[in-house]
């Protein structure tokens, strides 16, 4: 596979995790007889807080590059004005980032088309 692949596949793997765990609450939602805000604020933690993309260190990495959220905008290189090549393996952010891209999926899963 050539680095462009790889990078590409990565991508996907990312967003394919984003999704799975975004469902996952969502059904889990659906299901539930309490509060939904408060149950969506738990699942969130509950889900994130463990997940490969979080606890581990070549996957913080890829969240932080492939997330949408501003703080993995920092280290990303998104916001600077050239291209960053630096890695931040830093857990905190990494599930920052990964907790945001998964709520807004859930919020995209839950509004109506």
């Amino acid at each position: 596979m050539r680095p462009n692949e790889q990078a590409q596949q990565d991508i996907d793997n990312y967003w394919l995790a984003v999704q799975e765990v975004a469902e996952r609450i969502v059904e889990e939602l659906n299901d539930a007889e309490e509060d939904r805000h408060e149950l969506l604020h738990r699942l969130l933690h509950e889900n994130i807080d463990q997940h490969d993309y979080v606890i581990s260190d070549d996957p913080q990495v890829h969240t932080l590059l492939y997330s949408k959220h501003p703080c993995a905008a920092l280290f990303n290189g998104t916001l600077a004005n050239h291209s960053s090549t630096d890695n931040f393996p830093f857990a905190a952010f990494a599930a920052e980032a990964l907790e945001a891209d998964v709520a807004q999926k859930v919020k995209e899963l839950l509004t109506p088309a």
